[in-house]
C-alpha cells in the first residue's frame, strides 16, 4: 500500500514521459496535416499555372509585347477615324444663296446622274430623280437650303460610286428627312413642314434618334436598291470605305431574283437610260437585289483630339 508513496518519483517520470509522448504525438499530427493542406495548396497552384499558360495567347513577355504593339495600332485607328469624322472630304462646297439656286444645282446633279447610268449601261427608270424628285419642279424652302445641300452632296457621292460598281440596275435611292438643327430629336412628321416633299423620296432611318440623343453626331443616312453579282457589292462597299468622310453601313438586305423577275425589272420598272441596252453575259449568272442603308458621320461640334 506504500509503493506509491515510496515511489512517488518513478511514477512522476512516467506522467511526464507519458505526457510528452502525448504532445509530440499531436505536434506530429498537427505538422502532418498542415503539410497535406500545403500540398493541396501547392496543387491547386500548378492546376492553376497550368491552365494560364495553355491560354492563346500565353501569358509570356513576347505575347506582352505583342499585345502592347496590337494595342498601340488600334489606338492609331481610333485617331484616325475621329479624324476622318472632322474632315468633309469631297463634300465641301459653297452653299446655294436661294432656292432657285438650289433647284438648279439638284437638276444638273440628276442629269450627270443619268447620263453615268447610260454610259455604264446601268438600267435606271426614264423619271428617275436619285431621292430628289420632291425638287423636279422648284427649290425646298429657305431653312432647309443648308440640310437638303447637304444631302444632295452625300446622294452624288453615293450614286456615283454605285454607278461605278456597275449594278445591273439601280432600282431606288431614298434619304431620311431632312430637319432643321432646332427640330433634332423631335418625332419624323414634325421634322418635316407639311407638304414639302414627295413620300417615295425618303425613308424611316430608325438610328437616327441614337445620332440626335448624343447631341455631338449628325449626319445623312440613304438607302440604295439595285440589282447585280456579289461583286457589284463588295466593289460598292470598298469604294465608300476608301474614301472620305466616314460611312457607316447601317444594314445590307439580299434577296434573290429570277431571271424571270430581272426581265420584267429591264424593261418595266428600269429599262437601261436612253434605250442602251445592258450587255449579255457569256455565262447566265443569278442576279441579286440589294437594299443598303448608309448613314454619312459628322460630328456637330467640333470634336478635341482624343488623349489615348
Amino acid at each position: 500500500m506504500n509503493w506509491p508513496k515510496e515511489n512517488s518519483l518513478v511514477i512522476s517520470a512516467i506522467v511526464l514521459l507519458s505526457a510528452l509522448l502525448t504532445g509530440e504525438t499531436w505536434l506530429g499530427w498537427r505538422s502532418r496535416e498542415g503539410a497535406g493542406r500545403a500540398l493541396a495548396v501547392l496543387e491547386i497552384r500548378k492546376q492553376e499555372r497550368d491552365r494560364l499558360g495553355g491560354h492563346s495567347p500565353a501569358l509570356t513577355e513576347e505575347n506582352e509585347q505583342a499585345i502592347a504593339r496590337e494595342l498601340a495600332k488600334t489606338g492609331e485607328t481610333v485617331v484616325a477615324m475621329r479624324a476622318a469624322m472632322l474632315t468633309d472630304g469631297d463634300l465641301s462646297a459653297p452653299l446655294p444663296e436661294n432656292p432657285s439656286e438650289l433647284y438648279f444645282d439638284i437638276a444638273g446633279f440628276v442629269r450627270q446622274a443619268r447620263e453615268l447610268a447610260t454610259q455604264a449601261h446601268v438600267a435606271i427608270r426614264p423619271e428617275e430623280c436619285f431621292g430628289f424628285a420632291s425638287y423636279a419642279n422648284a427649290g425646298p424652302t429657305a431653312d432647309l437650303i443648308p440640310a437638303v445641300f447637304r444631302q444632295r452632296m452625300v446622294g452624288q457621292r453615293l450614286v456615283e460610286a454605285l454607278i461605278e460598281s456597275r449594278p445591273h440596275s439601280l432600282l431606288a435611292v431614298r434619304r431620311e428627312r431632312p430637319q432643321l438643327p432646332a427640330q433634332r430629336g423631335q418625332p419624323e412628321a414634325a421634322g418635316m413642314p407639311p407638304g414639302n416633299g414627295l413620300p417615295a423620296d425618303y425613308f424611316e432611318f430608325k438610328r437616327r434618334a441614337l445620332r440626335d440623343a448624343s447631341g455631338r453626331l449628325d449626319g445623312d443616312a440613304f438607302q440604295l436598291e439595285f440589282t447585280g453579282q456579289t461583286r457589284t457589292l463588295r466593289t460598292f462597299l470598298s469604294t465608300l470605305a476608301a474614301g472620305q468622310p466616314l460611312v457607316i453601313v447601317r444594314s445590307v438586305d439580299v434577296e434573290p431574283v429570277s431571271a424571270v423577275a430581272a426581265t420584267t425589272q429591264g424593261t418595266d420598272h428600269a429599262r437601261p437610260a436612253s434605250g442602251v441596252s445592258a450587255p449579255t453575259p457569256l455565262v447566265a449568272q443569278n442576279p441579286s437585289k440589294f437594299t443598303i442603308v448608309v448613314e454619312v458621320v459628322r460630328p456637330a461640334v467640333p470634336m478635341k483630339e482624343p488623349v489615348l
